[in-house]
């Protein structure tokens, strides 16, 4: 598709006409001209007036579509309009909208127009994704990127920081986050160029980082975002900030910076009055508390977070998991043991779920052989492949204070924990990535040599 946009408005009705199919006969006839009129004004020898511009307009159905200088200008001004209607997920009347930005779409000058036209439908189309029909909108939205890929190299920046942007998108609803982030700072690269910063992008590159165990990298990334929100616009956005820099501020142990985040994200959650928003926060809560000890006060924001989540959903399970694993550093085992077996019902059928409970089931007998094993071959192996290190740490303490229970015969397996916790403590305050040698970690330990028997 070409890009000139100096054509003058004669030559782009020419355009138009070939694109839409309409000969210069069909055309003569709906201005009511003669052919021979049309073809001198093809060849350039003479050029409509104004009225027969907007004749012709209408009739080759692009009435509202901009040919000058000032039109282009507020033209792209609308799509960044109908881009935040997307961004704030405002489904129904994007939909509206895009039927009179469409037009776009015949204009075979217009290449820039049309690719960011084109860009911000595919971001429509994974904002959907969140409401209908996830794996739909998903493989969609990937056909419509492939078929922008050959041709994003030759677009402009502007329109590149869109592509990337939707490319980092489309592998975070993947859950691909590794290759979401490199696609999100691609995009970056290229904002400057854009109408205008969306904070958007800063908040997925935060979420990235924070799926990745980059928690220093997650806040710093998310504290942009306070720069670029119109806090009296955003309603549940704001709570979402707030309550997601607040979970990464406990798993670098800031916990009284947390609370204090946390103690205006719940108020701002009851003022939305948004259910899930107002259960992660009173979930983040609890966890601010079990990271300070606070073990009773973690447990009841635990109990009234469970209010506010359907039982056996993703919210309800993770938040058991930690009122358990409260309840285990408690010292209530009791307790921990009917919650685990009450619990375990809702994580069949789901690998993440299923095995962080049998490793909170194998915390509570870690004085065995067994128990030992499975955390070290099983636990810490899978927690740190999923970058979560927030819970790896939990477990390698855990670990480590046996062993030092347990003294000789296990230097070499607390230097071996050691190391672990020393790289995941680089790559959640640097972002450096963590290299784990599963054989060496999670060998076969546990044998007669190994020390004592227990």
């Amino acid at each position: 598709m070409m890009n000139n946009i100096q054509l003058n408005s004669s030559e782009k009705i020419r355009d138009i006409r070939k694109a839409v199919h309409f000969t210069q006969n069909d055309l003569a006839v709906a201005l009511g001209c003669t052919g021979a009129k049309i073809s001198r004004i093809e060849q350039g020898l003479s050029y409509y007036n104004d009225e027969e511009i907007a004749a012709a307009k209408k009739i080759l159905g692009v009435e509202k579509a901009p040919f000058t200088d000032k039109e282009r200008m507020d033209f792209r001004q609308r799509l960044y309009r109908w881009k935040d209607l997307i961004r704030n997920r405002m489904a129904d009347e994007a939909r509206k909208n895009q039927k009179d930005l469409i037009v776009i779409t015949k204009l075979p000058f217009e290449r820039d127009l049309n690719t960011l036209y084109r860009m911000f439908e595919i971001r429509l189309v994974l904002a959907e994704a969140n409401a209908t029909s996830p794996e739909e909108n998903i493989m969609s939205a990937e056909k419509m990127l492939v078929s922008e890929a050959p041709s994003i190299a030759e677009a402009s920046e502007e329109n590149q920081h869109h592509f990337f942007h939707n490319m980092g998108s489309l592998y975070f609803y993947k859950w691909d986050f590794k290759t979401a982030l490199q696609y999100y700072l691609k995009s970056r690269s290229f904002e400057a160029d854009a109408l205008e910063k969306d904070f958007t992008l800063s908040f997925n590159l935060a979420a990235c980082y924070s799926e990745l165990g980059k928690y220093t990298l997650a806040i710093t990334t998310m504290e942009e975002v306070y720069d670029l929100v119109d806090y009296n616009k955003t309603g549940v956005m704001r709570t979402y900030i707030d309550s997601s820099l607040a979970i990464n501020y406990v798993r670098i142990g800031q916990v009284k910076r947390a609370k204090r985040i946390l103690d205006k994200s719940t108020l701002e959650s009851l003022d939305v009055n948004n259910i899930i928003h107002i259960g992660t926060a009173l979930h983040n809560y609890g966890c601010a508390c079990l990271r300070s000890k606070e073990y009773k006060e973690a447990i009841s924001y635990y109990d009234r977070a469970n209010e506010h989540f359907e039982i056996g959903d993703k919210y309800y399970i993770e938040n058991m998991y930690w009122k358990i694993y409260c309840l285990i550093e408690s010292k209530e085992v009791s307790k921990a043991k009917v919650l685990l077996s009450e619990t375990k019902k809702y994580t069949e059928g789901n690998e993440h779920s299923s095995l962080i409970f049998e490793s909170l089931s194998h915390l509570l007998t870690i004085h065995d052989n067994a128990s030992i094993e499975f955390i070290e071959k099983k636990t810490i192996p899978y927690l740190v492949e999923k970058y979560e290190y927030f819970r790896v740490l939990d477990y390698c303490d855990a670990l480590e204070n046996k062993f030092m229970k347990l003294g000789k015969g296990y230097k070499i397996r607390i230097l071996e924990l050691t190391a672990i916790i020393r790289n995941i403590t680089r790559e959640i305050t640097f972002g450096e990535e963590v290299v784990f040698d599963e054989k060496r970690i999670a060998g076969n330990h546990i044998n007669a040599n190994d020390g004592d028997e227990f």
